[in-house]
């Protein structure tokens, strides 16, 4: 069976023993096998209903982060109903913060450690622009291109941090 992936597709993440977490896929660039989600809490135990699923916004994820597919292609995470009328402009990719923990002398400027990085919406492997960080930046999410594991464990920390308890009816 050939998997399919496309942008607007919802899918559960499993983020401890028995409980999920919501992804969203915003963006399958034609090339890479990275991937820009959007994940959203509580924590659950069953897909929600799609009446809750189509009412979801950006603003309400717990993390937007570059992913890389290969647990979707595995089937490890469940792949469920798309976002009616997905449009990318409601879905951004956002700029990421990288903190490189080196030295980078940029003409006219101090040394820079920390980047503000952008990519394009059909490229999530190669920065489309890196500029030095300004202090609003270091607020951005990590330029990383999380595993299966480690999205795992960043999105179950937050959705448990926005909301304890599974299956909250209370999470927007």
């Amino acid at each position: 069976m050939t998997i399919k992936l496309h942008e607007g597709q919802f899918f559960m993440l499993p983020v401890e023993r028995g409980q999920y977490a919501l992804g969203l896929i915003a963006r399958v660039p034609r090339r890479g096998g990275v991937l820009l989600g959007y994940f959203f809490g509580p924590r659950r135990t069953s897909p929600p209903m799609g009446e809750w699923l189509n009412a979801l916004h950006a603003n309400q994820a717990a993390l937007v982060c570059r992913f890389k597919d290969a647990a979707l292609f595995r089937g490890e995470w469940k792949l469920l109903s798309d976002l009616p009328g997905f449009q990318r402009a409601q879905w951004p990719v956002p700029a990421f913060h990288r903190f490189d923990g080196s030295v980078t002398h940029v003409p006219g400027s101090s040394s820079v450690t920390d980047w503000r990085v952008e990519y394009d919406d059909d490229n999530l492997i190669v920065p489309r622009s890196e500029t030095p960080a300004e202090s609003a930046d270091f607020k951005l999410g990590e330029d990383i291109a999380y595993d299966s594991q480690l999205l795992a464990k960043e999105v179950g920390q937050r959705v448990t941090e926005a909301v304890p308890s599974a299956d909250d009816a209370n999470w927007r």
